[in-house]
C-alpha cells in the first residue's frame, strides 16, 4: 500500500518579518523564518551580517543583494533552493520582486 503526503505552506501573510521570527531554538541550533513584502528587506534591516547558515528559500524570489563595499547584484531564486554561507560580509537583500518572499535561516550553535 502507498501513503502519500502533501506538505502545504500556509498563505504568506501580508505583514514583513524582515528581522525574523525564531520558529525553534535549542543548544543544537536555531531557526528562523524570514517573510517579506515586494520592495522590502528581505533577511535583516538594511546593512546587517549573518553567522554561518543554511538558508532554505520557500518560495520564488527575485533579490537585490547589495555587499557594503561593492557592486548590487540582482538574482531569481527558485523555491526549494538551499545554499550554505560561511559568516557573511556586511549586506542588505531587498525584494525586487513582485511577490512575497519567504526563507528559512538555520543557524547551527556547535
Amino acid at each position: 500500500m502507498l501513503f502519500l503526503y502533501s506538505i502545504t505552506f500556509g498563505q504568506i501573510p501580508v505583514i514583513n518579518e524582515p528581522e525574523g521570527k525564531t520558529v525553534i531554538e535549542n543548544d543544537k541550533m536555531k531557526v528562523v523564518e524570514h517573510v517579506s513584502q515586494p520592495k522590502g528587506d528581505v533577511c535583516g534591516l538594511g546593512m546587517h551580517h549573518h553567522e554561518p547558515h543554511l538558508t532554505i528559500v520557500l518560495t520564488d524570489a527575485k533579490v537585490r543583494i547589495t555587499p557594503e563595499n561593492g557592486e548590487p547584484q540582482e538574482m531569481e531564486v527558485k523555491s526549494g533552493t538551499s545554499i550554505w554561507f560561511d559568516a557573511a560580509e556586511t549586506h542588505s537583500v531587498s525584494n525586487i520582486g513582485n511577490q512575497p518572499t519567504k526563507m528559512i535561516l538555520v543557524y547551527l550553535k556547535e
